[in-house]
């Protein structure tokens, strides 16, 4: 499908089947164009792959586009800003300028374990979960990059700034560097045009070799006089292509990436909590991004986290000292764009309509596809089957990705989602996406599943040891088809009530600790298999052994660190059986004791995961039996 003929309107409207946190119902969605009609049959879908594993410890990559702000640097934009402020604010570069001067703490490692999982095809991170990306939305709010305005290489229109720009030039021949750069600009008549040259060049479009860059010397002196460029989709769409590039690299190549991608660590500690470290409060009336400011990851192995606590919208809430943009609304409106109101509102509301809708992102010497409809979530939207958008970037020029990117909404109809909105997918893309995670994938993976995410994130689980796995974890090891398992949930339960006939009392279920639960399956399981139900029991047994492992061997290692600390004491039993002492005796039952509880009370919280797990899968099992019932009525 052509992308200048996507929209007359930019969101479709109809009832769908629709899968959230609750049961699956038909109800009327609002899905981002463009969607396909049906997924029988269809082949211009496309199916997107995440990149093979890369050898990170065998790259050599340079993040020469990760630059820090220094003294010399925050001095000026101070100096700056008290003269050019107004100046700032109307071409839509204020916010991102002080967004410069914060110190974020380079990560490479998890950058590239992130990369990983980049499909050059669609531009978007291919997680077994759905997908996700960096979008406008993202570049805006995180970074203060202005989503409209003129593009960044629109010819000058006077004398005066073709003037300056040949006068900014001779400069550079005398001083490359930053330091003589601010230095031979100090009160000079282009002091402004010389700062946002170095801004431009050291925090936009940073270049590995040189501090001043000739190819933002337009830019800069458009700039100084207020005209609002859009620089959002040049900044990504250079972020785009190297994550691209990363993607395509072997482990003998010498890369230098020169993007943003102090954004791309940024977007992952927005999106995943598990992973980022505790953030900053922000200070009054500062960017976003100073909540990040001189942090560091909060673990180092980053390669063998999993990533799927996803947070769909994480600008929706209000933070201490930061409020979120104004097209995130507390109701659902349908509103109609009218581009030639210029207030501050339907500058919002325009940027929110650029931001969804799929168009090509220009840089400087570049073009890339722009997919949001591909991550239709991250805007409070429902998720569809994407339609395949045909006409690649390297088929435009850049006037005529611009010309793309910049077309008329004027008249258009755009559907605002309330900020309380959750995540939600039609059935029909789940079913897509389990068949399209199936061909990417040999082994089993887990499937797609809307309450993994952030959305819906229980804050109990916090309290969970980190021995145990996580729901998404446990799918995953199992494989096949997880809604199997929920069909043995009840019988398993009843086995784990089953108390061993030696026992001098019967246990309540609350009262069976970590090695009894062991005991009486175990019984079960023989009982079970001389019936002939050896298959069952194994298949059903996966569910819960996993975790049961990890709880004995949680149990195993805290008794194991007692005894090392206590080493001195005298053993409780004599080899033939009798006590030796009677104060040894008291003194070791009280450690004997305060262990039984210990593992007792891990038993506690593993039989509480069980249960969570039970009823994810048998809500699973009700939206299957359910689903079949619709398909049922709709063929009759």
């Amino acid at each position: 499908m052509d992308s200048t003929s996507i929209d007359e309107d930019l969101v479709e409207e109809r009832e769908e089947l629709i899968v959230s946190n609750s049961q699956p119902i038909i109800k009327k969605s609002h899905f981002l164009k463009p969607c396909v009609s049906s997924i029988e049959g269809f082949e211009g879908m496309l199916r997107p792959a995440p990149s093979p594993d890369l050898k990170v410890s065998s790259l050599c990559l340079s993040f020469s586009g990760w630059r820090l702000p220094n003294r010399n640097f925050k001095f000026w934009v101070k100096k700056m800003a008290a003269l050019h402020k107004p100046t700032w604010l109307k071409s839509g570069i204020f916010e991102a300028i002080q967004a410069s001067t914060y110190k974020i703490v380079k990560n490479p490692s998890l950058i590239l374990s992130l990369a990983q999982k980049w499909c050059p095809e669609t531009n978007s991170f291919v997680f077994p979960w759905g997908e996700a990306t960096i979008t406008l939305e993202d570049v805006n709010v995180l970074l203060g990059f202005s989503v409209l305005g003129s593009s960044v290489f629109a010819p000058l229109e006077s004398s005066e700034m073709k003037e300056a720009i040949e006068k900014l030039e001779k400069r550079k021949q005398e001083s490359m560097r930053e330091v003589s750069w601010i230095s031979s600009f100090v009160d000079d008549e282009l002091e402004h045009e010389a700062f946002l040259v170095l801004w431009l060049s050291k925090f936009v479009f940073p270049k590995s070799r040189h501090s001043i860059s000739s190819n933002v010397f337009s830019i800069a002196v458009r700039l100084a006089r207020g005209e609002r460029i859009a620089l959002a989709p040049a900044v990504l769409a250079s972020i785009y292509r190297e994550l691209s590039q990363i993607c395509a690299l072997e482990s003998t190549q010498n890369v230098y990436l020169d993007s943003l991608f102090k954004l791309v660590q940024i977007w992952i500690w927005e999106r995943f909590k598990s992973i980022r470290p505790e953030a900053k409060v922000i200070p009054r009336g500062k960017h976003r991004i100073a909540r990040w400011s001189g942090l560091s990851q909060r673990f180092e192995n980053v390669g063998q986290i999993v990533l799927d606590d996803f947070i769909w919208r994480p600008y929706i809430e209000p933070l201490k000292n930061w409020n979120p943009p104004r097209f995130y609304l507390e109701e659902a409106k349908l509103v109609r764009i009218d581009e030639s109101l210029n207030g501050d509102n339907n500058a919002e509301f325009i940027s929110f309509a650029r931001c969804v809708r799929v168009s090509k992102l220009v840089g400087i010497g570049l073009v890339e596809n722009y997919n949001p409809h591909r991550v239709a979530m991250q805007f409070g939207l429902a998720q569809d089957l994407p339609d395949l958008v045909t006409n690649h970037s390297s088929n435009f020029t850049e006037k005529e990705a611009w010309d793309d990117y910049n077309k008329s909404l004027d008249g258009l109809k755009l559907y605002i989602p309330s900020r309380l909105d959750t995540a939600s997918v039609a059935a029909r893309y789940q079913d897509w996406w389990m068949k399209t995670v199936s061909e990417m994938r040999k082994e089993p993976t887990q499937i797609f599943n809307v309450n993994s995410t952030v959305d819906h994130y229980d804050d109990s689980d916090d309290d969970v040891p980190l021995k145990i796995v996580p729901l998404s974890q446990v799918l995953q090891r199992l494989g096949g088809d997880g809604i199997n398992k929920a069909e043995h949930l009840t019988y398993k339960k009843r086995k784990l009530a089953c108390v061993d006939d030696d026992d001098d009392s019967a246990m309540e279920d609350d009262d069976i600790t970590t090695a009894q639960m062991f005991k009486s399956r175990k019984k079960c399981g023989d009982e079970e298999n001389t019936e002939g139900e050896r298959s069952k029991l194994e298949l059903d047994n996966n569910v819960l052994d996993l975790p049961q492992k990890l709880t004995e061997t949680v149990a195993t290692e805290e008794t194991e660190q007692k005894i090392d600390e206590n080493n001195n004491l005298a053993p409780l039993v004599a080899s033939n059986g009798v006590a030796e002492k009677e104060e040894d005796y008291v003194i070791d039952y009280e450690r004997l004791k305060q262990r039984k509880l210990a593992i007792e009370e891990l038993a506690l919280n593993l039989e509480a995961r069980i249960l969570k797990v039970e009823k994810t899968l048998v809500k699973i099992k009700q939206w299957r039996i359910r689903r079949n019932h619709t398909k049922i009525h709709v063929a009759a």
